[in-house]
């Protein structure tokens, strides 16, 4: 009898997460907005005499370098020790790291770049339904995989054998942001993605699939190695180390 109730409990648990993994709405990120860079057109003199100035571009490569590395570092801290869990405390406390990592990212499009595609294992979102399996030990670990530039794969390994998952297409967009100044520039954070199937494997009970489940977009604000920070379109937070 325990069986068929925690069958129930785990189907129930899992429909929710079909929505959360396929968000289809269309609000604008609100924890950070993408920096604009501003390109004047001038000619100053004294540009001519900073090309024989010293040069210290590797003491400043040097400094950004470690201030990543601490801002990483206390990220991962506090992913690990908040990990399945937001409350507005815990939520405050990442996006202040992520403010501050967001102007250091190393890679300047990251919705095109090749390390987005690969395995990532989820280190702490704010995404209520995700946070479920793990609260409730159903699941102690969030997969997403990204490949051929075109193929979004999201996996949630239950602890007891099986699964739930959504596969679906993505796509990188060119994005309009407005400036200060009222102009336009182009943006390659964003990538839009589209999911096509999911599936509920819930072993000896059999397996279970659903149909095509919505879209939505995420904005890898931040992107090296080893570490990605995405915001999407339903304003969560997702942090993953690359695998």
């Amino acid at each position: 009898m325990s069986g068929l109730f925690n069958l129930f409990f785990v189907l129930f648990a899992s429909i929710p997460a079909v929505f959360c993994f396929s968000t289809s709405s269309l609000q604008s990120s609100k924890l950070i907005q993408p920096h604009t860079q501003l390109h004047s057109t001038s000619f100053n003199l004294d540009f001519l005499s900073s090309l024989f100035a010293p040069t210290n571009s590797n003491n400043n490569n040097s400094q950004v370098q470690k201030q990543q590395q601490q801002l990483k570092q206390q990220l991962y801290q506090t992913c690990q020790s908040s990990y399945g869990k937001c409350t507005p405390t815990i939520r405050s406390k990442i996006e202040q790291l992520v403010s501050q990592l967001q102007p250091l990212n190393p890679t300047p499009s990251p919705s095109t770049s090749t390390l987005l595609q690969r395995k990532w294992i989820v280190l702490w979102t704010s995404e209520k339904e995700i946070n479920f399996f793990l609260e409730k030990g159903i699941s102690t670990q969030i997969e997403q995989t990204l490949s051929d530039g075109a193929v979004l794969e999201n996996w949630i390994p239950f602890v007891r054998g099986g699964g739930f998952g959504v596969t679906g297409s993505i796509n990188p967009a060119a994005v309009i942001d407005n400036n200060d100044d009222g102009g336009n520039t182009n943006s390659s954070l964003r990538t839009e993605f589209k999911f096509q199937s999911a599936k509920l494997d819930l072993g000896k009970w059999g397996t279970y699939n659903f149909p095509p489940v919505g879209e939505g977009w995420f904005d890898t604000v931040y992107l090296d190695e080893e570490l990605r920070i995405d915001l999407n379109s339903r304003n969560d937070i997702l942090i993953c180390r690359g695998e």
